[in-house]
């Protein structure tokens, strides 16, 4: 790990501390806008939709700029959102430059995102969040102008975006469910992956076949009732099963 990962992460880790007691959904915002500046965005949006109102949502929280948030309460033009599209095709976090290699992008589409560049949201990266049973969220981050991707920023900002989310849906459902709990062997391929190691390595550092990694992180899944090994890490840490400790090794 680099210089400069290691300081990156070491903002995601008090970040993390800091939105675990929040106590409110704006405060959470309020939190995530600042670590949204703190790594090159501009802006961020964080939404967990149900039905068609952009106000009919658990979770729903930005710092986008006011004109454009009040042109969407006008109407359902936000609906043509292609990145709302996107969200229902993928797990892994994408480019808005990429949309058109993801979609065949409607003129409305094509319209809704001229207009947003317009109004101070040309670029954006995007993490899909997908729990089953419950309607998709994502959370995005956002350039205003069209300048690069901040590319060093992304692993810190997917875990943002997990950890941010998490917090803000707990909040808005006040879920009193317990907590699920990993076995010992579940924790230790966890860890694994979250240091980015492959089912064959971590099965050659545990003594395990590479199936039986993969099996032990899909019932860990399924005990958490996450789809991606990203939101598995980010759950298993924000309920103390794990500590960045642990992932740095």
């Amino acid at each position: 790990m680099s210089v400069e990962e290691a300081r990156a992460f070491e903002r995601v880790q008090a970040f993390v501390a800091d939105v675990k007691h929040a106590r409110r959904l704006e405060e959470v915002g309020e939190l995530l806008s600042q670590a949204t500046r703190s790594f090159a965005f501009d802006h961020f949006a964080m939404t967990q939709r149900y039905g068609l109102s952009i106000d009919n949502a658990p979770v729903q929280l930005s710092d986008y700029p006011k004109d454009w948030v009040e042109l969407l309460r006008a109407g359902s033009f936000w609906a043509d959102d292609p990145v709302l599209a996107a969200c229902q095709r993928t797990v892994a976090p994408f480019s808005w430059d990429d949309l058109p290699d993801m979609l065949e992008l409607t003129p409305r589409q094509e319209a809704y995102m001229a207009m947003a560049a317009r109004e101070g949201l040309a670029r954006g990266w995007t993490v899909p969040i997908h729990i089953p049973g419950e309607a998709s969220g994502l959370c995005s981050f956002v350039l205003a102008e069209r300048r690069e991707i901040p590319k060093h920023s992304l692993p810190a900002a997917q875990y943002l975006a997990c950890f941010s989310f998490e917090a803000a849906r707990r909040l808005a459902t006040r879920s009193k469910a317990p907590l699920p709990r990993l076995t010992r062997r579940q924790l230790e391929c966890v860890v694994l992956a979250a240091r980015g190691k492959s089912d064959w390595v971590a099965g050659q550092i545990l003594g395990l076949a590479p199936d039986t990694v993969h099996k032990y992180l899909e019932q860990a899944k399924g005990r958490f009732g996450v789809s991606s090994r990203t939101e598995l890490v980010v759950r298993a840490l924000y309920d103390g099963q794990l500590s960045f400790g642990d992932i740095l090794g």
